[in-house]
């Protein structure tokens, strides 16, 4: 399943396992917590129609870059994008979700489309208020597909979160492979932090390990 960070864009089909940087994750997480408590908790949620990212990836010595443009207008968003310029992983994408809010639900159902002939969905929701589950399944027709967060593709989604603040939130959950026989298993924490102004910081820790495409297991 994909998505856009608490939930993810659409379904990419075949994925890699990334390698992490030798990063101390007790490091980063306690300077971060630290300059939590120093900040305001009256932080909002910024709503915003519109949004364009640049994404720069380098891998096996050859830089690509990925271009994403989201439209949102009322509970329907829209994401064109592209992945290139090396014609062997040069790929164009488009996609649509649709956002469920209740008090106690977000159900995110989205479909997606890309060149030449890859199609895949996804459905995602959080059930409950303050305290949240997490779940999540998602399907491709198993034609290539760049995908750039590393998750199998063919998954379930399982997990739990929890909103502090206004607009804050901590969630933790775990993505893996239930089709394809990879072993893949990823598991994320993910914190949001909102500032007073437009901005906001995401700090997504994960732990990934299965085959790959070439069918070595790493972690």
């Amino acid at each position: 399943m994909v998505g856009s960070a608490s939930r993810r864009e659409a379904a990419p089909a075949r994925s890699l396992i990334s390698r992490g940087l030798p990063i101390s994750c007790d490091v980063v997480v306690a300077c971060v917590m630290a300059w939590l408590a120093s900040t305001s908790a009256d932080a909002q949620a910024q709503d915003y129609q519109g949004k364009l990212t640049l994404g720069v990836y380098e891998s096996d010595e050859r830089t690509t870059v990925d271009v994403n443009a989201r439209y949102s207008a009322r509970d329907w968003t829209g994401w064109l994008g592209w992945y290139g310029p090396q014609p062997d992983v040069g790929q164009a994408r488009a996609g649509l979700e649709y956002d469920l809010r209740r008090r106690h639900l977000l159900l995110i159902p989205s479909i997606q489309a890309a060149s030449p002939s890859f199609v895949g969905g996804s459905i995602y929701a959080e059930i409950g208020h303050v305290v949240y589950a997490i779940a999540g399944v998602s399907r491709t027709d198993l034609k290539p597909y760049v995908n750039l967060n590393f998750d199998p593709n063919e998954s379930w989604q399982l997990g739990a979160g929890v909103h502090f603040g206004r607009a804050d939130s901590v969630a933790a959950f775990t993505i893996w492979d239930n089709r394809l026989h990879t072993a893949q298993r990823n598991s994320h924490v993910v914190l949001r932090h909102y500032f007073a102004g437009p901005y906001r910081l995401t700090l997504d820790a994960s732990y990934k390990s299965g085959r790959g495409d070439a069918g070595a297991f790493v972690r």
